[in-house]
């Protein structure tokens, strides 16, 4: 009994001896993935990429802060509005206008309009003059203008007061064109804003749905992007002569 005893405890001592010397293995975590990371920074890279080429060009980026103060005769500058009356002339929509019966109108009236004419013609702002294209089958009426960075307020998005002033502004010369250049007084305009308008692109203005009842004229009026696929802003107005 005694020797079995012994025997007993001399293995539990040779356990317990070779417990104490052996390694210990412990399993690590894996360590988390980055490739979240890596997808993440590739996406917002290509993102702010396309955002860059499809609505704005290295001459507007500049434009903001290089063509302040120069004289119009600068040689950059003169360049910069060249490259700008080339886009516009290479419009699709410009391309279509031509080939439904618009023809293209060059309208004194618009020097009454000095926040269009004077104030916003500007580099950065309106930097080449608005052109215009008239129907007089239907009496409809487009505009096309170039927003730049200084008519922004949220970064990147062109003020609401600007995009009023300039539907107001086309609204004025559909009636000069309608009317054979007698003299319009507004008596009401609605505008509601669709889109977020991006500058640095052309808008399209157009108007549509010309009403006469003697000599009140009511009319319809949207903006869209350079593309004419997008509504932006839509308006209505009501003018007397």
């Amino acid at each position: 009994m005694i020797l079995r005893y012994l025997r007993i405890n001399k293995i539990i001592t040779g356990l317990r001896a070779y417990s104490a010397g052996s390694k210990q293995f412990v399993i690590k975590k894996p360590a988390r993935s980055n490739r979240w990371l890596l997808a993440a920074t590739f996406a917002t890279s290509f993102g702010a990429g396309w955002f860059v080429t499809q609505h704005m060009t290295f001459a507007d980026v500049v434009a903001r802060w290089m063509y302040d103060n120069v004289p119009e005769d600068d040689e950059k500058l003169m360049k910069y509005k060249a490259q700008l009356n080339a886009r516009l002339e290479n419009l699709s929509v410009v391309k279509q206008l031509k080939q439904v019966g618009y023809i293209e109108v060059f309208p004194q009236t618009q020097k009454k309009n000095t926040l269009i004419s004077e104030t916003l013609l500007v580099p950065g702002g309106i930097t080449v003059p608005p052109r215009f294209f008239y129907n007089p089958r239907n009496k409809e009426t487009v505009g096309i203008y170039h927003l730049g960075m200084k008519l922004t307020g949220y970064p990147f998005l062109v003020h609401g007061g600007i995009l009023a002033t300039v539907l107001e502004d086309l609204m004025r010369e559909s009636m000069m064109f309608a009317k054979g250049g007698k003299k319009e007084k507004t008596n009401e305009i609605s505008i509601s804003y669709a889109f977020p308008t991006f500058a640095n692109q052309f808008v399209v203005v157009r108007i549509t749905n010309v009403e006469e009842s003697g000599n009140l004229t009511k009319l319809r009026a949207e903006i869209m992007d350079q593309r004419g696929q997008r509504t932006l802003v839509r308006g209505k107005g009501t003018f007397s002569t």
